[in-house]
């Protein structure tokens, strides 16, 4: 279906069209398919492990390779071209239809509700605010702090022509300064054209809050880009779950899938993905290219920070999936991607397997 854009005088509430969502009920969004969050007892096990245990290589070993950008250098003159550049986890700088995007922008220096605590970048952006080329819109998956985060929206609130979420983030922008008419919202399976780019809000499996008692009072999302040349899936944060062969059949192949791959754990598998399981929903949504995200940044899990890169590498040489994981800062043209070389390699301080994988 379409969304109209409601300006603040002609919309309903916010509040009237999450009771209207079919994923809304007794004031909580839900899945489709159930989840089962980790208890009481393996979250305290899990913190214990992640504070005081002996883990291996679980930040870099320094200096991080980053590329910096210019944003005179990013934006180029073709509407029919791709390109994108990985800021660090789930935040994307993507050129499509001519206009510049930002996904999950994280500029702070922690993914945490204060900036004196809380994982700590591996990395500096690379690229400042101040120094981004003309932003067309910010894409949000959803409001966990290693995505929707407040320092950078109130930074990009001016600089953004729009911020497109899923239902229940308004609020959350509104209260952080972010004008009703730059906000569009979306449920699952709705879908708006701007300009000459169509954007589908489509399910995932996952959660959503920012404290101890907002927990699921907003929606959480993957996001179709697509013009008509080309097609992008961005997955937000999601466990396995069928939708993704849903979405595959109803919107794929896309010739770039953006996918969460990092911060898995035994204990919280119905939320984020294994790199099995990432490369599985790859091939549910028909994707061309794999460009795995959500890894690389923040430690977040109990797994090694470059395990994930190693995985899903493996993985794909065994599918003779087409795979692409450049650094940090990297502008690439998404039709002609170039081949991946095991970087991370260079910065753990174990020698993991030599693994160096072309492009079909």
């Amino acid at each position: 279906m379409n969304c109209t854009i409601y300006s603040q005088q002609q919309a309903p509430t916010r509040h009237k069209r999450m009771e209207q969502s079919k994923q809304y009920n007794n004031g909580k969004f839900h899945n489709v398919q159930k989840i089962n969050l980790w208890e009481g007892s393996k979250m305290w096990e899990t913190f214990m492990e992640y504070t005081f245990g002996k883990r291996v290589d679980a930040v870099p070993t320094p200096p991080f390779p980053l590329q910096t950008i210019k944003g005179n250098e990013f934006y180029l003159d073709d509407t029919a071209a791709i390109h994108f550049a990985r800021l660090g986890h789930s935040s994307l700088l993507l050129q499509i239809g001519g206009k510049v995007w930002l996904t999950d922008p994280v500029f702070s220096k922690r993914a945490s509700p204060v900036q004196w605590m809380g994982p700590k970048r591996f990395h500096p952006v690379p690229i400042e605010i101040n120094e981004l080329p003309e932003i067309e819109g910010v894409i949000i998956s959803h409001d966990h702090y290693d995505h929707l985060d407040h320092n950078s929206v109130r930074q990009l609130k001016d600089r953004a022509k729009l911020f497109l979420v899923p239902l229940g983030i308004g609020n959350i922008l509104e209260s952080w300064g972010v004008p009703a008419k730059k906000i569009v919202e979306l449920d699952w399976w709705e879908n708006v054209t701007l300009g000459d780019i169509e954007f589908i809000s489509t399910p995932t499996r996952h959660f959503s809050g920012r404290g101890l008692w907002d927990g699921n009072t907003t929606l959480w999302t993957s996001w179709v880009i697509r013009t008509e040349k080309h097609s992008i899936y961005f997955s937000g944060d999601s466990g396995y779950f069928e939708g993704f062969k849903q979405i595959g059949e109803k919107y794929g192949p896309f010739d770039i899938t953006f996918m969460e791959n990092g911060a898995y754990n035994k204990n919280w598998p119905d939320v984020h993905m294994s790199p099995e399981e990432t490369m599985q929903a790859f091939k549910d949504l028909k994707g061309k290219l794999l460009v795995p995200i959500h890894n690389g940044t923040f430690d977040l899990s109990l797994h090694s920070w470059y395990d994930p890169m190693e995985r899903i590498m493996g993985l794909a040489k065994k599918e003779n999936a087409q795979i692409l994981i450049p650094t940090m800062g990297q502008i690439v043209d998404g039709m002609n991607p170039p081949s991946t070389i095991a970087w991370w390699k260079k910065y753990s301080s174990v020698t993991v397997n030599e693994l160096v994988l072309n492009t079909p």
